[in-house]
């Protein structure tokens, strides 16, 4: 650590962004409020956040630019360096020239920070975190690594709902996952403080080093974590059995996600246990359309609700207040926040039973079914409705869980650990405590 007056973070993370002038881009709206966030609780250490990213072409920011928010970098006193554009990565011999040209500007980033945070690379053929990893390293930087997914399930689990083949899976599981193990192995040698998502991942590959945690990535804050009346009244409206059971999904409308599952367990749930039943759909994503028509074809669609996509505000956690189960058929292994959203909102979690969810059914909150069992889902869906003193036990316990688990809280204890073990000295100055100072969503 160089002794110096003015100290830089840098992040590499393969996250979209659109520059829209010199001064302002946009992003996604929970990723904005994340990094606003962190800008505070580093500035006590660090003068400057710098974020190098993914940059949109012009057609996809046209189509997410709904639910993105916009940074002015001045104002956030936040830099964001453009890695690669992500048109520029269409076969893989494009992708093979600009790995190059992507080393040269992480070399020149990481040369000039004194913290360097990035993690795994997904892509085998562009593994630009892993180079930013070993150059962190070579650099002899101080480096935060993380892995928000336990990767190795997913190729069995692709498998066996036939969405890959024989040799996709082969590939997966002995190329591909043999390489992101590598990384999290090196990581786990080198880097200074290490995140894993999930206590296997932790056990497995930290072995009892102190530098190895395990971590949630929560996005809320207290503010967005209902109220003592409005759960009161929440936990009225939800025993009353002449109200229908009002399940919800949020978040990317993709196969992997098994939003169809969650529509096939409500069509039984109404039809076969003659469960009164409300599912709202808030999000967007190639599977919209597919969507709609199966809930027409399962003869449900007066009782699927779609929203669309809504931006990460206070507004949308008003709207998951009145919700009663939130519904998670994930398809492979799935870290998604929507769980921790959701017990903000006092929203009790029906799940197929990943890693995950399993992990977070220690709360209280958390039920799971066996995956992938839509018949089980759609059980569990009718017998909350006729037991739905359960569930109102179950909102308690997410809201306690959320209380405990917010943003802030997490980016505390981040914080504490980076400055522990990349060694790196604070200045004489308080650091303000957690949830002193709130910074508004940027719209």
């Amino acid at each position: 650590m160089r002794n110096s007056d003015s100290r830089t973070y840098l992040m590499v993370l393969p996250v979209y962004y659109y520059r829209l002038d010199s001064q302002t881009v946009a992003l996604e709206s929970a990723f904005v409020k994340h990094l606003m966030l962190l800008r505070e609780k580093i500035s006590p250490v660090f003068n400057h956040l710098v974020v190098g990213l993914v940059e949109m072409s012009d057609e996809e920011y046209s189509h997410r630019k709904q639910w993105l928010s916009v940074v002015d970098e001045s104002e956030a006193g936040i830099r964001f360096k453009s890695l690669y554009r992500v048109q520029d990565l269409s076969s893989k011999a494009q992708q093979f020239f600009q790995l190059f040209r992507v080393s040269n500007r992480l070399r020149n980033l990481i040369s000039q920070c004194d913290l360097l945070h990035t993690g795994l690379a997904a892509n085998i053929w562009f593994p630009m975190e892993f180079i930013a990893t070993l150059l962190g390293r070579i650099l002899k930087k101080p480096t935060v690594y993380v892995v928000d997914i336990d990767f190795r399930n997913t190729a069995q689990m692709s498998y066996e709902t036939g969405t890959w083949s024989l040799k996709s899976y082969l590939l997966c599981k002995y190329i591909y996952d043999s390489f992101r193990a590598l990384q999290v192995y090196c990581a786990s040698k080198v880097c200074s403080l290490i995140l894993l998502k999930g206590e296997k991942l932790c056990r497995d590959f930290g072995r009892g080093k102190p530098n190895v945690k395990n971590f949630l990535d929560a996005a809320h804050s207290k503010h967005h974590i209902i109220g003592r009346d409005r759960l009161a009244q929440k936990l009225l409206n939800l025993e009353d059995q002449g109200r229908p059971l009002e399940v919800v999904y949020f978040g990317r409308l993709t196969p992997y996600k098994g939003v169809d599952r969650c529509l096939h367990a409500v069509a039984i749930a109404h039809h076969q246990f003659g469960c009164d039943v409300v599912f709202h759909v808030i999000g967007s994503g190639e599977q919209l359309e597919e969507l709609k028509r199966l809930a027409q074809s399962l003869k449900i669609s007066e009782r699927v609700i779609l929203h669309g996509a809504l931006p990460f505000n206070q507004d949308f956690f008003e709207k998951l207040y009145s919700y009663h189960l939130l519904l998670a058929a994930p398809l492979n292994e799935d870290t998604p926040r929507s769980a921790l959203d959701a017990m903000a909102a006092g929203i009790p979690i029906l799940a197929f039973d990943t890693y995950y969810y399993r992990d977070l059914s220690a709360t209280g909150a958390v039920n799971t079914v066996a995956w992938p069992s839509i018949e089980e889902m759609s059980q569990k869906i009718a017998y909350y409705s006729k037991n739905r003193d359960l569930l109102a036990d179950m909102a308690v316990q997410a809201v306690e869980f959320a209380k405990q688990n917010t943003q802030e809280e997490w980016l505390q204890r981040r914080f504490e650990w980076t400055l522990a073990f990349a060694g790196i000295t604070q200045p004489a100055l308080a650091t303000p405590q957690s949830g002193q100072r709130q910074l508004s969503n940027v719209s």
